[in-house]
């Protein structure tokens, strides 16, 4: 389900200017507090760190990860430790 700026601010509790401060955090021009990023990417149903992330490959990489077991993370960890061994400078 998509968000309009307004609905995403209002879901995260900011009344008034939800719209306007979302679209500044989206932009860069104001970066939130750790605890509002949390409740944005609560709000999203994403990992924090995707808010974070700068690549989009490796920002689908943490989203789909975020739902993964311990167990399953573990072995994530060991196969891109064995792709990154293998790599070539």
């Amino acid at each position: 389900m998509a968000l309009s700026q307004k609905q995403l601010g209002e879901k995260i509790g900011l009344e008034e200017s939800a719209s306007a401060r979302i679209s500044r955090y989206e932009s860069g021009i104001h970066e939130p507090a750790v605890q509002t990023a949390r409740e944005l990417a609560d709000a999203l149903n994403v990992p924090l760190s995707y808010l974070y992330c700068d690549n989009d490959h490796l920002a689908e990489i943490i989203c789909l990860a975020g739902g993964l077991s311990d167990e399953q993370l573990q072995e994530l960890l060991r196969l891109v430790k064995e792709i990154n061994a293998r790599k070539t400078y």
